[in-house]
């Protein structure tokens, strides 16, 4: 038989380097899931593709055209409001991505915005930002907006009720402007209610505004009711819509009220525009 050699001894050095080893890879695999689960909520808070669509619709093949981001309210500090202008589309959806991690609130305008407003913070958003488009900034109006959203108490996400009361109202409302020759609008889903934009090329004058004005109103007439209604109000041209793949958070996210995400849900099968 050979000779039975003595157990080796764990020094202490031994123990604690094990210790240490484990501790690092626990806490690797720890990081490991947070971030997996932070990836989730963002993911939940955010849907690349409808951004992209968005962005490109917004765009309208214009690359000279910036569009701008504003993210209100962001990391839940009143007045603070996060912003930039792109035409880079890969820069504005990082943005919005960032945007979305601290922000219910997410928007941009709608029309034709001067070229020069891209020097004002180019590919890139920051805090607190002074400026942001003004009604003097557009050059082009290429959206009337129809927005519809539920009556209710403000500061609160409307109820699923609401929400499919907005949503068949806008489908009545796409069905007319069809009936009427009126260019197909694109279809937003906008969280608490729905809005339209109805395709057109007029210039940004006095004529214009009162033109939309008029039509709002005719629209308030012939289509609210006391559950949803027309808004009258989104007549300026620099008018922001929510930014389709973000969330709509208004309040607490309550069971009975709680926060959707934007979506697109159709667009024109063909490019065409009211004159």
């Amino acid at each position: 038989m050979g000779e039975r050699r003595p157990k080796a001894k764990r020094t202490r050095q031994a123990v604690h380097l094990e210790l240490s080893t484990n501790e690092v890879e626990s806490s690797s695999r720890f990081a490991f899931e947070c971030i997996s689960i932070e990836s989730k909520i963002m993911d939940d808070k955010f849907n690349e593709e409808d951004t992209r669509q968005y962005f490109d619709l917004i765009q309208n093949g214009n690359s000279d055209a910036p569009v701008e981001l504003r993210a209100l309210n962001f990391k839940d500090r009143t007045g603070n409001t996060f912003s930039g202008y792109f035409n880079d589309p890969e820069k504005f959806i990082e943005a919005v991505r960032i945007a979305s991690k601290f922000s219910g609130g997410i928007y941009m305008p709608i029309n034709v915005l001067n070229p020069a407003l891209i020097a004002r913070r180019s590919n890139r958003a920051t805090e607190y930002a002074k400026l942001t488009t003004a009604d003097c900034d557009i050059i082009r109006r290429q959206f009337i907006p129809i927005d519809l959203d539920p009556i209710r108490s403000s500061g609160v996400s409307s109820t699923d009720e609401q929400h499919e009361a907005a949503l068949n109202k806008a489908r009545t409302i796409h069905k007319w402007i069809i009936k009427e020759k009126w260019p197909e609008p694109i279809f937003c889903d906008s969280g608490n209610g729905a809005h339209l934009l109805l395709p057109v090329d007029l210039p940004n004058n006095e004529e214009s505004t009162v033109f939309l004005q008029n039509m709002l109103y005719g629209l308030h007439e012939k289509f609210s009711d006391d559950v949803i209604g027309v808004d009258t109000s989104v007549h300026n041209a620099a008018r922001i819509m929510r930014v389709a793949g973000t969330m709509n958070c208004k309040g607490d996210n309550h069971p009975k009220y709680p926060h959707r995400m934007a979506k697109i849900l159709s667009v024109p099968k063909k490019k065409e525009t009211q004159k």
